[in-house]
This record gives C-alpha cells, structure tokens and sequence, in this order.
C-alpha cells in the first residue's frame, strides 16, 4: 500500500461523510416528510381550493404537485453529485439515486389514505433528477477533491 491510496482512501470518506452529504440527506428527509404528510384541504383544482389561481397559472397538464416532483428531486440529485464519484458514473448515480428514492416514496405513498402512487409523479422525478443531476455537475467546485 502507497501513501497515494491511503490518500485516495480519505479522500473517498471525506466526500462520503461531509457536509455535502448532510444536505443530500436533509433534502430526501425534508421531501420524504412533505411526501407522507396529509394533503391540505382546499388545494385541489376543483375550483374551491385556496390554490386554484397558482394552479391556473401552471401550463396546461401540469398540476400543482408537478413542479414540487421536479424542484425536490432536481435538488436531491444536485446534492448527491458532490458525493458521488467523479465522471460519469458518478452523474449516473446522482440520477438513479434520486429516481429510485422519488420510486420508493410513490410506493410508500400508495398504501396512505390521503396519498396515492402515480407513475406520471415518479416519471416527473425521474427528469427533475436528470436536470438536478446536469446543474450539479456544473456547479460542482472543480477544486474539490476527487474520490478516485
């Protein structure tokens, strides 16, 4: 073993346990809660909701809860980019993290009363993950070590 792999190796902890993956956590938590969370009533498109003229703002087929998918998932895969291993591979991480955590919280979602799984919710994710994923790698601090 070379000083250049123990290197390497504290490298690698150091983005696995630091504050970037404090927030990546404090993200999917704070999505996991606003995911199981019962619905507040009057926010339907019913047209007695108190939300119904945010909602007639949105684009045609988009619901209210379409742009918090995108926003939450987009954020959580921008987060793990700094965690994840450089390159590709470590993009492609970031994105099936994300889109696997946005899966797992529509199945959870569908055995809860007032929740329901909607594949269309978990497709949504799945591009805000993508899109998080790309503006992570982006912004991500090129000085920044790398994990290997």
């Amino acid at each position: 073993m070379t000083d250049r792999d123990d290197r390497e190796r504290a490298v690698r902890r150091d983005r696995a346990v630091g504050p970037d993956r404090t927030k990546a956590i404090a993200a999917a938590l704070a999505v996991f809660v606003g995911s199981v969370v019962p619905v507040p009533a009057g926010s339907s498109t019913s047209g007695d909701g108190l939300l119904d003229p945010v909602v007639a703002t949105l684009p045609a087929g988009v619901g209210l809860t379409e742009p918090f998918h995108f926003a939450g998932y987009a954020l959580i895969a921008a987060l793990l980019v700094p965690v994840a291993p450089r390159g590709r591979r470590g993009v492609a991480l970031a994105v099936v993290g994300a889109a696997a955590f946005g899966f797992g919280i529509e199945l959870v979602q569908a055995p809860i009363p007032w929740r329901s799984f909607a594949w269309r919710d978990a497709g949504v994710n799945a591009v805000g993950a993508v899109v998080g994923a790309a503006v992570g790698t982006v912004t991500e601090d090129p000085q920044a070590p790398t994990s290997g």
